[in-house]
Order: structure tokens, then C-alpha cells, then sequence
């Protein structure tokens, strides 16, 4: 019988009341984690949070899927809940083993991780130092570079090019002794992919420039890809011992509460990160919740048509306004509206409308995340509203 929210709530009892007042377990997850302190924009990102999570926003700011998990994955979770008093021992193994029957690999080529956010702090811990720097593009997801910029390590930080996209080239000259190189595709915040071609031969310059260097390859929004140049840089990682790839649960699976993701490469590469991952680190229900979703492939192919739809429809809207969008292969939108961001995203919130944070390097663009075609429509008309008042026009 089909799991609605609700009645997964009701079936974990009046122990779990709390859940229903404050949802632990929840696809409207944090993006990044900032539990370290002294972090540039920290606070100001977790204001930004704050503000989106008021009553009666429509959230549209941290890019997760606002459908959550499908009810195969909900009848798992509830099915389990009895297990959360025990620390998990055997879902790890189990996840390991689905996942890498799912990719056609051997188990020892994979790892978990608490999101893949863990599995990015544990490459900076692993393949970063003092004098061997992180390569991290201007924009892309902050959490590696921050996390550096925490350790005391340098960061070397290419811009993207006119387009938006990775400067490949750059990254090249930028990765020539580096420990480590973070590469999102596609990328976040700029919604742009690279092809296999362009990645394959990135890694291949890269490594012959600075052969101890390591590639990540952050592939959180694979699944929203339909650049049809574009394929997983998995077997690349299979094969290349300076390379990995990452995978989360948090983006088409809708479990970015949840907190489960995946690493995949080399043993011995793995090694090397597995070594700064805390003991357990996918709790229980996580581990339930991946194993089921990762194999509901109706319920992923459901999620990336509601996307692709509400996605057209909403670069659609901006296009015929005259504001360009460069690229959508993923669950947001990169916009330049032509003003002031910060002040285009505060008069959104007035209209109980929340947009992604501001990227300092792109003070003209702002990122906003793909709701439901129901939550699209109230955000562009919102959207139309803010664009023409003079408010927003006055910072031009």
C-alpha cells in the first residue's frame, strides 16, 4: 500500500511525535555543511536558511528536490524504524554491494559518506596541505574551498568564462602542483556541464601538467544532465588512480535530509579518504532509504520529467523577459537579471519567495532552485512582480 508523508509519520508512533512538529527526517535538507567557525559567509548563508524556512515560503533555495522520497523509499523507512536503536553494521555492506552491482564494479571501489558533503572534507583532509593547494573554479560549490580555507590550506580559484562554464584551460595552469582539483558537472551554482570529451581531456592535461595531483569529479546532479555530450566520469575513475567521483542521494533521490552519498575510484585512492571518515556515518534509516531509491527507477524517471518540465517552463519565463539563462542541466536555473542580486533575492523573500545565496564573483545572477510546477508558477509571477518594481530596478 502507497506511504503518504502523513501516515509515515503516524506509523512511527507517539515516540516520534516530534516529527511531525519539526521534521528531522526531511527532504528539505541543508546544501552545505558549516560546522567549522570563521568561515567567510558562514553566518550570512545561515541567515539566508533561516529566512527561507519562515511559514509559507516556497523554497527555492538550497536546490533539492521538493517532491522528497518516493513511497517505495517512505514503506522502507517506516518498515525499519524499529532498527534506528541499533548502530548499523550490515546496512553499510548492503548499500556497498547494491551500489556496486548497480555500476557493474567491485564493492572495494566504493565508499559512503554522510552526503557527499563528508566525502568532500575528507579529499581536502586526504589530498590537500599546506603547500599543496586546492583548485576550486569562481563559482562553484563553496564547501571544498572553505574547508581548506579552514585547514590553512591555499586555494587557487579560476574564474568561469563568459558562458559560465569551467575555464578548463585555467584550471590547468591553476592545478600545476596542486594537492587536489574540485570539479563540479555539472557545476553549481552555473547550472553548465562539460562533455566526456572536454572532461577526459582535462584529467589527461591535468595529470600530465602535475601528476600528483588528484580530480574530483562532483557528479551530484548527474541525473538532471540532458546535454547529450555528457557521461559519468566514472570509468575514467575506475581506471585513473588520481581520480573520483562522488555521487549523492541528496538531489533526484530527494533525501537531502537524509544525508547519504558515495565515493568511487581506486581502493587505494578511497583509502587514503576513507581514513578522515567518522565510524557509521550513514545512520541507519539513510542506509534503508538509498538502498530502496537507488533501485526505483520509475520514481527517478518521474523526478527528471517533473524537473525538466517546471525547468523549461521557468527559463522560458526569463528568456521571453530578456534576461539570460547560459545552460539548465541540472535542478536550477543560473539567471542574470541585470541588477543587484542580493536586493532582487530580499524583495523575493517579501513575497515569500526564497532564492539561492548570492555568489560574489556573479553579483548580477541569481541562482534559483526548480520547485514544483505549481510552486514555478507563484515564483514567476513573483519574479515578474520584483522586476518591474522600481526597487529593484533602482539598482541597476
Amino acid at each position: 500500500m502507497p506511504v503518504s508523508r502523513r501516515s509515515f509519520v503516524a506509523t512511527l508512533g507517539a515516540g516520534a511525535a516530534g516529527l511531525a512538529t519539526a521534521p528531522l527526517i526531511t527532504w528539505r535538507g541543508h546544501e552545505a555543511l558549516f560546522a567549522q567557525q570563521g568561515t567567510s559567509g558562514a553566518a550570512d548563508r545561515r541567515g539566508d536558511r533561516l529566512l527561507a524556512t519562515k511559514p509559507g515560503m516556497i523554497r527555492l533555495d538550497s536546490n533539492e528536490n521538493p517532491n522528497g522520497p518516493g513511497p517505495r523509499v517512505l514503506a522502507a523507512i517506516a518498515n525499519h524504524s524499529t532498527e534506528s536503536n541499533r548502530y548499523p553494521v550490515k546496512g553499510e555492506d548492503d548499500l556497498i554491494h547494491v551500489l556496486a552491482k548497480l555500476h557493474g564494479i567491485k564493492p572495494e571501489n566504493l565508499i559512503l559518506g554522510c552526503g557527499s558533503g563528508e566525502l568532500l572534507r575528507a579529499a581536502v583532509f586526504a589530498f590537500t596541505s599546506p603547500a599543496r593547494a586546492i583548485v576550486a573554479p569562481e563559482p562553484t560549490f563553496e564547501s571544498p574551498a572553505n574547508f581548506a580555507k579552514f585547514l590553512g590550506r591555499p586555494v587557487n580559484s579560476p574564474k568561469v568564462d563568459a558562458k559560465l562554464k569551467l575555464d578548463l584551460d585555467a584550471m590547468v595552469d591553476s592545478a600545476r602542483g596542486a594537492g587536489l582539483v574540485y570539479f563540479c558537472n555539472p557545476n553549481n551554482p552555473t547550472a553548465t556541464v562539460h562533455g566526456a570529451s572536454d572532461v577526459e581531456a582535462y584529467v589527461e592535461h591535468t595529470l600530465r601538467a602535475s601528476p600528483e595531483t588528484t580530480i574530483l569529479i562532483d557528479e551530484a546532479y548527474h541525473e538532471y544532465v540532458d546535454d547529450p555530450s555528457y557521461r559519468t566520469a566514472m570509468e575514467i575513475a575506475l581506471t585513473n588512480p588520481r581520480v573520483v567521483v562522488t555521487r549523492t542521494f541528496s538531489k533526484v533521490f530527494g533525501m537531502a535530509g537524509l544525508r547519504a552519498g558515495y565515493a568511487l575510484g581506486q581502493p587505494d585512492t578511497l583509502k587514503q579518504m576513507a581514513s578522515w571518515l567518522l565510524g557509521s556515518n550513514v545512520n541507519q534509516l539513510a542506509l534503508v532509504a538509498a538502498m530502496t531509491g537507488v533501485g526505483d527507477a520509475a520514481h527517478v524517471a518521474s523526478e527528471q520529467k517533473r524537473n525538466r518540465e517546471a525547468r523549461a517552463f521557468t527559463r522560458k519565463f526569463f528568456e521571453s523577459a530578456g534576461y539570460p539563462v547560459h545552460s539548465t542541466d541540472a535542478n536550477f536555473l543560473m539567471v542574470d537579471i541585470h541588477r543587484d542580486a542580493k536586493a532582487f533575492k530580499m524583495e523575493c523573500i517579501k513575497h515569500k519567495v526564497a532564492i539561492g545565496r548570492v555568489f560574489p564573483s556573479l553579483p548580477t545572477h541569481a541562482r534559483i532552485s526548480i520547485g514544483t510546477m505549481p510552486e514555478m508558477k507563484q515564483a514567476v509571477a513573483v519574479f515578474r512582480t520584483v522586476l518591474a518594481s522600481p526597487v529593484a530596478a533602482s539598482q541597476q
